[in-house]
Parts: structure tokens; sequence; C-alpha cells
């Protein structure tokens, strides 16, 4: 749908695109992700293709592993500042953060595959032993 040569999305669309439940899209927009909604024809709301593009920009947040609090907390450092240059610090510190826990989950996955794999020798030397016995 466009109008005076901007193009809006409703809810199902923008939902469709982004593979987004419009649910989901209400819910950004309730705690202040999505902060740009428009409304035509009186009460019909639609979005933007900055809508569309700040949904995408949540979503890869989401993917790297920001919470929504994290993100909203970036948001009110750019509605402070109205930049994205005081964003990126924190946007850094956050990332390397969720890489350290990520490092930590591999170790404790990479002990736990160990353990596995030890339990399962035990096992196989039981049942070896178990077929010795039987012969």
């Amino acid at each position: 749908m466009e109008s005076d040569g901007t193009k809006y999305y409703q809810i199902g669309e923008l939902a469709n695109s982004l593979e987004l439940s419009p649910r989901t899209i209400r819910y950004y927009k309730e705690i202040g992700l999505l902060d740009s909604v428009k409304r035509i024809e009186g009460t019909r709301r639609v979005y933007t293709d900055k809508d569309l593009q700040r949904l995408k920009f949540v979503k890869r947040l989401k993917y790297l592993g920001l919470t929504l609090s994290e993100m909203l907390e970036l948001e009110d450092i750019y509605q402070i500042h109205r930049t994205n240059r005081n964003i990126l610090p924190r946007l850094l510190e956050l990332l390397n953060n969720y890489m350290g826990k990520i490092d930590e989950q591999i170790h404790s996955l990479n002990r736990l595959k160990e353990d596995i794999l030890n339990y399962q020798e035990r096992i196989h030397q039981k049942l070896n032993m178990g077929d010795a016995r039987s012969d």
C-alpha cells in the first residue's frame, strides 16, 4: 500500500515478510522497541520501511543473543544522544559478554561430552566383561 510516495504495510504483511507474529510486533511496539507506527484513515495502523528495517535490526540483535531489556537500554541511549556513536560501544560490550557466555557453554558442553564418552566406555567394558563370563 502506498500513499504520497511512502510505502505502508499492514501488520499482517509486515509479520509475514519478517517471519514474526503480529502479536510480537505489537509487543515490541508496546515495550518501546518500535515507536514510529503511523495511523491512516483515522484508526488503521500502518508500518513504514523504517519500521521494517527497525524490526529486522531487532531480529538480528535477538539472534545475536541480546535480550529485550538490553535492546531497550540501547534504545534509551539512542533517545538521549540521537546518534549511534554512543550506542556502538555498549553494543560491543553486550556482544562481548554474550560471547563469553557462549565460550562457557561450549566448555560445559565439551565436559559433558567427555563425561558421556567415559560413561559409554565403562558401559562397554561392563558389557564385554559380561560376555566373557557367559563363555
